[in-house]
């Protein structure tokens, strides 16, 4: 009877260890980190060549001065300038290749569009006491048929898919001038010329699918200056009118390539 106290002891206190349960160990803090999802892996890679249509909207400016000779009292006209703002829709091809090392894309691309940006503008003939000439007039006309550029291209991605650049090169384009001054006889010039200048603008750059990206562009370019002399008809000599007009152009296009 007297073990019994004891063995009922042992038992209780027993139970209360196993109730307890162990006592926890210190933790060292790596349980408590959570498990950080890893970044997914880019599945898109700019470097290759591709191909694709562009289509889109310009507008230029076309100033024309006219300068009459041999001067401008002897006859009757005030050095003047003219705006043509000519203004259209343009679209047709590009193809290039990029290389992308790391978040940063170096590439080339030539494009050629069709071109439907002309303009034209008329006033009246001022002479240099600042009246109008009865019945003067003058004209100024510029229409681009097609331009073209090939340049280079630096780009940034701020993410996988998505590429911002900047680009610049050559500009290429045909274009029709014409002018007249009209004052008793007529001063007309038109001639076609196919000018070669500069270009540069950026865009962004999306990529849709694996072979397929969507971008908008825009694009300054200037072809430089034209000139042409104007005789009179019928002739009266010693007069002429020197017509000068600058070739430049904003434009906006959106393009569509497919990625080799």
């Amino acid at each position: 009877m007297r073990k019994l106290p004891l063995t009922i002891a042992i038992v209780l206190i027993c139970g209360a260890f196993a109730y307890a349960g162990p006592e926890a160990l210190p933790s060292s803090g790596k349980e408590m980190k959570q498990t950080v999802a890893p970044v997914p892996e880019c599945d898109f890679s700019w470097t290759g060549f591709y191909i694709g249509g562009r289509a889109g909207y310009g507008w230029g400016q076309a100033d024309t001065s006219f300068e009459p000779l041999p001067d401008a009292s002897s006859f009757g006209l005030r050095p003047t300038t003219k705006d043509a703002d000519p203004d259209g829709f343009i679209g047709g091809i590009e193809l290039g290749y990029n290389f992308q090392i790391s978040s940063f894309v170096l590439g080339f691309e030539t494009d050629f569009s069709g071109s439907g940006i002309e303009g034209s503008k008329q006033g009246p003939l001022i002479q240099p006491d600042g009246t109008e000439f009865p019945g003067g007039i003058i004209r100024t006309r510029q229409d681009t048929d097609w331009v073209g550029t090939v340049r280079g291209r630096l780009g940034f991605t701020p993410f996988c898919r998505l590429l911002l650049y900047g680009t610049g090169g050559l500009a290429y384009g045909n274009v029709n001038y014409s002018a007249t001054v009209e004052r008793n006889s007529n001063y007309p010039v038109s001639f076609e010329e196919t000018n070669v200048g500069w270009t540069a603008g950026g865009g962004v750059e999306f990529a849709i699918a694996r072979h397929w990206t969507v971008k908008v562009e825009y694009l300054y370019y200037d072809l430089g200056d034209q000139s042409a002399t104007g005789n009179p008809i019928p002739a009266n000599p010693p007069f002429q009118v020197h017509y000068n007009w600058e070739t430049t152009a904003h434009t906006v296009n959106g393009g569509l390539n497919f990625k080799f």
